[in-house]
C-alpha cells in the first residue's frame, strides 16, 4: 500500500508538471497578436509589422527539461516523506481492559474425585495404583480468555494456586489489564513487551493481584521483502493456530479451547518464520525453547529450563493462492517439563486447517501427545517433578459469522481425552494421583462490535463427558467487555 501511494503521488507530480507546460504555451499563444482578418484588409495593404519592442515567446521546455523537473519533485518527495518518518515515535504503547461477568453450575469446579470400595468405582484399575483418582476437566468452566477456570475445586493431596476460586458464586471480574509497549530499533528491527495485570481477590491483609510478563522478544527482518522473522525472548508459540488469537482484544469469542493449553503457551529461546513462493504459498516456522509450548498454569511448562535439553518445534502450512484456505502440521519434541535430566522425552504433533470468506472463518486443531513422567530408579525432588501424559486426542472446530459489520456469531465444538499423572503407579506405594479426562464441549457466543475499540462478548459453555466418567454440573454462562487503546 506504501509503495503504490508513493508511486501514485509520483505520478501525480509528473502530471502537475506536463499541466505547467501545456498552461505556459497556452499563454504564450494568448499573448500572440492574432493577423488582421482578410475580408477587411484592403486590396494592396501590408500587414501591420511586428513593434521592435515585443519581446518573442519563450521557448517551449524540451523533454529532458521535463525529467529534471520531474527528478527534482521526487527528490522533495523523498526529502519529505524520510522528514516525516524520523519524527515518529521510537515507542508506541497500547493495551486493553477485559471486564466481564460470570456464573457456573455446581461449585464452579470441572472434577470429581473416584472414591470408594474398588468395585463401585467408575475406574476400579487405578485404585491401587494412585492415592488419589480424579474425574473431568479442571479447566473446562473457564470464564475468560487466559482459560481461568471459576474454581479448581477442593481436592485432597496438593496444594494449587486457585486464582478465582469463586466457588459456585456468580460474580463480576476484571480479567485482565494489558499493556504492551512496541520500540523500533532501526529500519528492520522491533522490541515488543506485554505486561498482563489480574486484580483478584486477597487474603489476611495480603493483595492477591499479579501480574505476569507473556512477552518480551526481538524481531529482527532480515530481508528488503519483510518475508522472514527471526525473534529472540519470551515470544509466541509456532504449534497450532490458536495461539494467533490467545488474547481477548484478538480472540472472536471469550474462552479457548480444550487443548489450548498445550499449544499457546509463550516458551523462551529463538525462532524464525518466513513465507516462501508466490502469493506467499508455502508457510514455515521452527523454534528452539526451553520447554515446551504449554501454558504456564498447567501441569507442564519450564520457563526457565530445569535440564540441558531444548525442545524443537515448528509448523509448515500450504495457503491457497487466493489466500482463502489455510491447511498445516506442527509439531515439538524435547526433554520432560520439570525433569533435571534430558532422559525421557515429551512430544506433540498435530494439523490445523482454516478458511476465510468473506465475514465467515472457519479454523480446527487436531492434537495428539505423550509425555512418560517419573522413572523407576530415578529421583526426584520435590519441586522438579514431572508430570506424566497420553493425550489420546484432542481438537476443536469453531466457526466465527460476522452476519453484519458489528454482529457475529461463534460455534464451536471441543473433544480432550487424556491421561495426566504424577509419580509412578508401578513404584513401591504407587502414585500419587492421576486425571481421567473424556470431556467434550459445545460452545455457542455473541459479538457486538459498536466500534474499532469496543466489543461486546457472551458466551454459554456446555461441558459435557463420556466413557465411564459420570456427568459433571459445570457448564458456564461468561460475557467480556473489551476495551482497546
Amino acid at each position: 500500500m506504501a509503495r503504490t501511494f508513493l508511486l501514485w503521488r509520483r505520478g501525480g507530480a509528473a502530471m502537475a508538471a506536463l499541466v505547467l507546460w501545456l498552461g505556459s504555451c497556452v499563454m504564450a499563444r494568448a499573448a500572440t497578436p492574432a493577423p488582421p482578418d482578410p475580408e477587411f484588409q484592403d486590396e494592396g495593404e501590408e500587414p501591420d509589422a511586428v513593434p521592435p519592442d515585443q519581446e518573442e515567446p519563450e521557448p517551449e521546455p524540451t523533454v529532458s527539461e521535463l525529467s529534471e523537473r520531474i527528478a527534482d519533485l521526487e527528490r522533495r518527495l523523498n526529502d519529505t516523506e524520510l522528514a516525516a518518518a524520523r519524527r515518529r515515535p521510537i515507542v508506541t504503547v497500547s493495551g486493553y481492559v477485559d471486564f466481564g461477568f460470570f456464573a457456573t453450575q455446581g461449585d464452579g469446579s470441572g472434577v470429581i474425585q473416584d472414591v470408594g470400595p474398588a468395585q463401585s468405582r467408575a475406574y476400579p484399575e487405578y485404585a491401587n495404583k494412585f492415592a488419589w483418582v480424579f474425574l473431568g476437566d479442571l479447566l473446562s468452566p473457564a470464564v475468560n480468555s487466559r482459560g481461568e477456570p471459576a474454581d479448581l475445586g477442593n481436592l485432597p493431596g496438593v496444594n494449587r494456586a486457585d486464582s478465582i476460586r469463586s466457588g459456585g458464586a456468580p460474580s463480576f471480574i476484571v480479567n485482565e489489564v494489558n499493556l504492551t509497549m512496541q520500540g523500533t530499533l532501526g529500519e528492520a528491527a522491533l522490541a515488543t513487551a506485554s505486561v498482563n495485570y489480574l486484580p483478584r481477590s486477597g487474603a489476611d491483609f495480603s493483595l492477591g493481584d499479579t501480574f505476569d510478563v507473556d512477552l518480551a522478544q526481538l524481531e529482527w527482518m532480515p530481508t528488503a521483502s519483510r518475508r522472514w522473522s527471526i525473534f529472540a525472548g519470551k515470544m509466541e508459540s509456532v504449534v497450532g493456530i490458536e495461539y494467533r488469537d490467545r488474547k481477548a482484544r484478538d480472540r472472536f469469542g471469550i474462552t479457548p479451547s480444550l487443548i489450548a493449553r498445550y499449544t499457546t503457551g509463550n516458551p523462551l529461546g529463538l525462532k524464525v518464520r518466513g513465507k516462501l513462493g508466490t502469493n506467499d504459498w508455502f508457510i514455515v516456522a521452527l523454534a528452539l525453547t526451553n520447554g515446551s509450548s504449554t501454558t504456564e498454569t498447567f501441569h507442564f511448562y519450564d520457563e526457565i529450563d530445569s535440564n540441558a535439553g531444548k525442545t524443537a518445534s515448528g509448523r509448515l502450512a500450504l495457503r491457497a493462492p487466493s489466500g482463502l484456505i489455510e491447511v498445516g502440521a506442527s509439531g515439538s519434541y524435547g526433554p520432560q517439563d520439570h525433569a533435571q535430566d534430558s532422559r525421557d522425552a515429551m512430544w506433540f504433533v498435530g494439523g490445523d486447517l482454516q478458511l476465510h470468506h468473506r465475514g465467515f472463518d472457519l479454523k480446527g486443531q487436531y492434537l495428539y501427545g505423550r509425555a512418560p513422567g517419573e522413572q523407576l530408579g530415578q529421583t526426584y525432588s520435590s519441586d522438579h517433578r514431572p508430570y506424566g501424559l497420553r493425550l489420546h486426542a484432542g481438537a476443536y472446530l469453531e466457526a466465527n459469522w460476522m452476519v453484519l459489520p458489528y454482529l457475529g456469531f461463534l460455534a464451536r465444538g471441543d473433544l480432550r481425552d487424556a491421561l495426566v499423572w504424577l509419580g509412578n503407579p508401578d513404584a513401591p506405594g504407587g502414585g500419587d494421583r492421576i486425571y481421567i479426562t473424556k470431556s467434550w464441549r459445545a460452545t455457542g457466543g455473541v459479538r457486538v462490535v459498536p466500534n474499532e475499540h469496543v466489543a461486546v462478548k457472551a458466551e454459554y459453555l456446555h461441558n459435557g463427558e463420556y466413557g465411564r466418567v459420570p456427568s459433571i454440573r459445570n457448564d458456564v454462562f461468561v460475557t467480556s467487555l473489551v476495551l482497546s487503546y
